[in-house]
């Protein structure tokens, strides 16, 4: 099974992050090798059963956490998810009319697209615990900007512009960074920085003692990768005693926060760089103190 032009599909039009690509690559590689030992050389060969098959396959093969024998539920969840792609894909782009099996298994082996934020009791352990004026800088901006790696990885020292706004009031003015990244599909997107974050963010600038135009840069001095991003967050979850976290879970927070802090949906959308709202949806999670402040404050107008 060739899977190489669904992963340059992916790469170059869809403009999936490295980590993201090398997650879809790895997992396609297993179910590859699934079918090899099914005899298995074409799609149309790939039913209910076959992936039911696979399924047991992953439950009592493989080395999951802790080395314990077969992959856990997300693991198993994550694979599929990448073969229901590949099946989508190829139906796009060949005009067969294929039928995903994988549309066929219960909830239990779909992706949970539920928003995933941080618990506002661990960030603030987290960021407590981060002694890098570099990484507390890199985290705080994660949060403040909703941005992901590729984007993050992007940004120069001259990329955010600081500048200052007049309010709703006369005398009302406040100050706010924007900058533009390339999102996904090639596309710019604006993303905004808050008052708050921008104070150790210019202090982190004036303080760097080299030359190089990247924002963040490695201790041999290159521009920082979405890999050692990544690790750097893992590091300091690990120095905080706080469960791992990604940073596509802080770009759960961002959304949520705003979400919460009464933004609208559709300004939240262009802040996030999401095409449409119901990909929106899956960023923001609702609190119950705002849909009771929601609810009392609509009940008050019904009863007058």
């Amino acid at each position: 099974m060739n899977f190489e032009p669904f992963l340059e599909f992916y790469k170059n039009i869809k403009k999936v992050s490295d980590d993201t690509l090398a997650a879809y690559r790895s997992d396609l590689k297993h179910f590859g090798l699934f079918l090899a030992t099914e005899h298995v050389d074409r799609i149309t060969q790939i039913d209910h059963a076959l992936i039911a098959k696979f399924i047991t396959y992953m439950k009592i093969s493989g080395k999951g956490k802790g080395g314990k024998v077969g992959l856990s539920d997300a693991t198993i969840a994550r694979r599929l998810a990448a073969v229901s792609s590949f099946f989508d894909y190829t139906r796009a782009t060949t005009g067969r009319k294929l039928h995903n099996p994988i549309e066929d298994f219960s909830n239990r082996w779909k992706r949970n697209n539920k928003p995933k934020p941080v618990e506002e009791v661990v960030l603030e352990k987290l960021l407590s615990a981060i002694t890098s004026p570099r990484d507390r800088v890199l985290i705080n901006l994660f949060l403040a900007t909703g941005l992901r790696l590729g984007e993050m990885e992007q940004l120069n020292r001259d990329t955010i512009v600081i500048e200052q706004h007049k309010g709703n009031g006369p005398n009302e003015c406040f100050v706010i960074g924007t900058g533009e990244v390339e999102g996904k599909g090639g596309k710019i997107r604006t993303f905004m920085v808050s008052q708050q974050a921008l104070i150790p963010y210019a202090r982190y600038v004036n303080g760097r003692k080299d030359d190089h135009p990247a924002l963040f840069i490695s201790e041999r001095k290159q521009r920082m990768s979405e890999r050692a991003m990544q690790e750097r967050l893992a590091h300091w979850c690990k120095v905080a005693g706080v469960s791992h976290t990604n940073v596509h879970r802080l770009r759960h927070t961002y959304g949520t926060r705003l979400v919460n802090a009464g933004m609208d949906i559709l300004q939240l959308k262009e802040l996030m760089g999401h095409s449409s709202v119901a990909t929106t949806l899956n960023y923001a999670k609702i609190m119950d103190t705002t849909l009771a402040r929601g609810y009392h404050a609509a009940m008050e107008f019904v009863n007058g």
